[in-house]
C-alpha cells in the first residue's frame, strides 16, 4: 500500500505540463500573417493533391467494404465522401471512409524527415468538419499547416524506427490541434483536446508489415478520433495534460525521443509543409527512389523485363522494413503496393504504377511471379534508422549490358519537385482511375483562387459531387 501512496503522490500536476503547456503555445502563437506565400502555396497545393488521391481511393476494393460498415453505424448525414457523389454520411462516419480512401493507395504526400504522411488524417477530420460549419477555405489551410507541423512535430522527435503506425497515431495528434485551432479553443480547451488525443493513438506498424486492409482503416479511424476529441472538448470532458513526455506519455509509451528542445527550436523554421514530397507513383513512399531510378534509365535506354537478368536494388534499413518485404502468391493489393519485387517490375513493364492492375489475376500471374525473381534486395550500411535515401539500383541485361543509378531525392520531394503540369496530369490520373468526372484545372481553381471568398464546401464541391439539400 505504502509504495502505491508514494506512486500516486508523484504524479505530475495538471497544472504543470510544461512540455505540453509549450507545444499549445506554439500552435497559438501562430497567426495568419506568419503564413508566407510560399507556405500557402504549399498548403494549397497539397490540399488538392490529397483531396484527388481520396477520389483515386475509391478504386480499391477494401474501401466499399469500409463504407458499408461506416453508413451502418449512423445512417446518412450531411458530410460527402471523395469520389461518391451519392453517398451523405454523418461526420464520423464520413471521416473514416475519406481518411482511408486518402491512404489506401499510397498516393498520399509524405514529410520525408520525420517519415510522417503528414496530410491524410488532418484532411479527413477537415472535411467533416467543413461540411458541419461554416468554414472558409483560407482557415482550413490555417488548420492544415498547423495539423502538419504538430504531426512532424510527433514524428521528427523519434530516434527509432517505427512501431506504432506514425500516419495515424502522429496525425491524430495533429489532426486534433488543427480542429482545435478551425474551433478556436481556448488555450485550457487545447490542452484537454491534446490529451484526450492521445488518450486515442491507436494503430501500429503490423497492418503495415503484413499489408492489411486495416492499414488504410487506420488513417480513418485516427480521423475519427480527433473529431471524438474536439466534440468531447465542446461538452467539457477533460483530459489528460502531460501527454508528450510525462510518465506514461507519448515519448514513454509510442516512441522514444532524446531532444524535444530540438524540435521546438525547429517549429515553423520553416513551416513542415513546405518540406513535404509528392508520391508521383501510388505505392510506398519507400518504392519512390527505386521508381525514379527507372523512370530516369528509361529515358535514356529502352527497358524491357523479358531482356533483363536481374535487378539489384540497395536500401537502408528503413527501407528494407517497409518495402523490402519477399513476392508472394495471393498476396493482397496492400501488400503488393508495399512489395518492391512486385512494383520495380510494374514500374518498367508498364511505365507507371496503375491501381487498376492491382487485381488478383495480376497479382498471382505467372509473369508476376518470374518478374521478382529477377530482384535482388540488398540492406546497404545506413546507420540512419529513419533514412529513405539514398537507395542504389543496378539493372544487369541478359546480353551483358549494366545501368546503374544512385538516388538521393525521388521524384517529388522538395529538391526534385513535381512541376505544376505533374501536379496537374498525377490529379488527372487520380480522377480516371477512380473514372470520377472532374477536371484537374478546377480543382486547383477552387483552391487557388479568391481564397478569401471561397468556402470549404465549395472546394469539396470539386471532388464529392453536389451538397445535399438540407432537410
Amino acid at each position: 500500500m505504502a509504495s502505491n501512496i508514494s506512486s500516486i503522490s508523484g504524479a505530475t500536476s495538471r497544472s504543470s505540463c510544461p512540455t505540453s503547456e509549450r507545444l499549445v503555445d506554439c500552435i497559438s502563437a501562430a497567426h495568419a500573417a506568419e503564413f508566407d506565400e510560399e507556405t500557402l502555396a504549399a498548403a494549397k497545393t497539397f490540399l488538392a493533391d490529397t483531396l484527388a488521391v481520396g477520389v483515386a481511393g475509391t478504386v480499391n476494393p477494401a474501401s466499399d467494404k469500409i463504407l458499408r460498415t461506416a453508413a451502418s453505424w449512423g445512417g446518412s448525414g450531411q458530410c460527402r465522401i471523395l469520389g461518391r457523389p451519392d453517398v451523405h454520411l454523418s461526420a464520423l462516419s464520413a471521416a473514416v471512409i475519406n481518411g482511408s480512401q486518402i491512404h489506401c493507395l499510397e498516393w498520399d504526400a509524405l514529410h520525408e524527415p520525420s517519415v510522417v504522411i503528414a496530410l491524410c488524417t488532418t484532411t479527413a477530420a477537415l472535411i467533416s468538419e467543413a461540411e458541419c460549419s461554416d468554414v472558409s477555405l483560407h482557415h482550413i489551410l490555417e488548420a492544415l499547416i498547423i495539423g502538419v507541423e504538430t504531426a512532424v512535430f510527433f514524428g521528427a522527435a523519434a530516434t527509432t524506427e517505427p512501431r506504432f503506425f506514425r500516419p495515424s497515431a502522429a496525425g491524430l495528434m495533429g489532426a486534433a490541434m488543427a480542429l482545435g485551432r478551425i474551433r478556436a479553443y481556448s488555450r485550457p480547451q487545447m490542452l484537454d483536446l491534446l490529451g484526450l488525443a492521445y488518450s486515442q493513438v491507436a494503430g501500429t506498424m503490423q497492418a503495415h508489415w503484413e499489408g492489411s486492409e486495416a492499414l488504410p482503416l487506420q488513417i480513418g479511424l485516427a480521423a475519427r478520433s480527433a473529431l471524438t476529441a474536439a466534440d468531447l472538448v465542446a461538452n467539457g470532458v477533460t483530459g489528460p495534460h502531460d501527454v508528450i513526455d510525462g510518465k506514461f506519455g507519448y515519448f514513454k509509451l509510442i516512441e522514444q525521443a532524446n531532444d524535444l528542445d530540438a524540435q521546438f527550436d525547429r517549429w515553423a523554421k520553416p513551416w513542415k509543409i513546405t518540406e513535404v514530397a509528392h508520391k508521383p507513383f501510388p505505392a510506398g513512399r519507400a518504392t519512390q527512389a527505386t521508381l525514379t531510378a527507372i523512370m530516369d534509365i528509361g529515358k535514356e535506354t529502352r527497358l524491357d523485363m523479358d531482356e533483363i537478368a536481374s535487378i539489384t536494388v540497395s536500401l537502408p534499413s528503413l527501407i528494407m522494413l517497409l518495402v523490402g518485404r519477399p513476392y508472394m502468391h495471393d498476396m493482397s493489393p496492400a501488400y503488393a503496393r508495399l512489395c518492391l519485387e512486385f512494383i520495380a517490375p510494374m514500374m518498367i513493364r508498364e511505365g507507371r504504377i496503375d491501381p487498376r492492375l492491382f487485381t488478383r489475376e495480376i497479382l498471382n500471374s505467372d509473369r508476376a511471379a518470374a518478374d521478382a525473381k529477377k530482384i535482388a534486395i540488398v540492406l546497404d550500411d545506413n546507420p540512419d534508422p529513419n533514412a529513405l535515401a539514398p537507395q542504389h539500383i543496378e539493372i544487369l541485361f541478359a546480353d551483358g549490358r549494366t545501368e546503374e543509378r544512385n538516388i538521393g531525392f525521388p521524384f517529388g520531394s522538395p529538391k526534385f519537385p513535381m512541376s505544376r503540369e505533374d501536379q496537374l496530369n498525377k490529379i488527372g490520373f487520380c480522377f480516371e482511375v477512380a473514372g470520377f468526372a472532374a477536371k484537374p484545372a478546377a480543382l486547383f481553381a477552387s483552391i487557388f483562387d479568391n481564397v478569401e471568398n471561397t468556402q470549404m464546401r465549395d472546394v469539396i464541391d470539386i471532388v464529392a459531387g453536389p451538397r445535399k439539400a438540407p432537410i
